[in-house]
């Protein structure tokens, strides 16, 4: 009767531990397959971020790079403002010059011809002090208009500049002080 309860309780044994390698082998196909879909999810998420990430990106950089065309454009525009300013500036200081050389010029021929209507040693004296009274009174005149005409035409030749450069401090430098 051994041999029979021994094949009996075999069998039984047999089938229980097919069964369990079958459960197993079916727990470890449905982990497997588990993994694999969590894995695939993960790499679409992944995707779908890493591809939002890089559009927020390249927006970031057009706007980035119209932001900097537009002020390279102005620029351009300050710079031309102010040339445009310090050429003005330039001819009328030279408009200035000639004016001064013919005033002078006048001046000088009317002071020579009055140097031959001299009929003593005393009028010659007093003729030679006028001239040299005029003469620096002329040129302290030029000279103070000269000056006026050069720090006019720099401030308002500097004007656009800074402007494009207080614009450029406050869009540029203000963001990452107030961060």
């Amino acid at each position: 009767m051994t041999t029979k309860a021994k094949a009996s309780t075999a069998k039984p044994a047999a089938e229980a531990a097919a069964e369990t390698i079958e459960t197993i082998s079916s727990v470890g196909q449905e982990t497997l397959k588990n993994v694999m879909n969590i894995g695939a999810d993960a790499a679409a998420e992944g995707y779908r971020n890493a591809s939002a990430y890089g559009k927020e990106q390249m927006d970031v950089a057009k706007i980035s790079y119209d932001k900097l065309m537009s002020y390279g454009k102005d620029n351009i525009e300050a710079v031309e403002a102010a040339s445009s300013v310090a050429v003005a500036g330039a001819e009328a200081y030279y408009a200035s010059m000639v004016d001064y050389t013919k005033k002078a010029a006048a001046e000088n021929m009317d002071l020579l011809q009055k140097s031959f209507a001299v009929k003593n040693p005393q009028e010659l004296m007093d003729l030679q002090v006028e001239a040299v009274n005029t003469s620096v009174n002329r040129v302290i005149a030029q000279t103070t208009k000269l000056n006026k005409i050069a720090a006019d035409t720099a401030v308002k030749s500097f004007e656009p500049i800074k402007g494009r450069f207080d614009g450029a401090v406050e869009s540029f430098v203000k963001p990452f002080v107030s961060a």
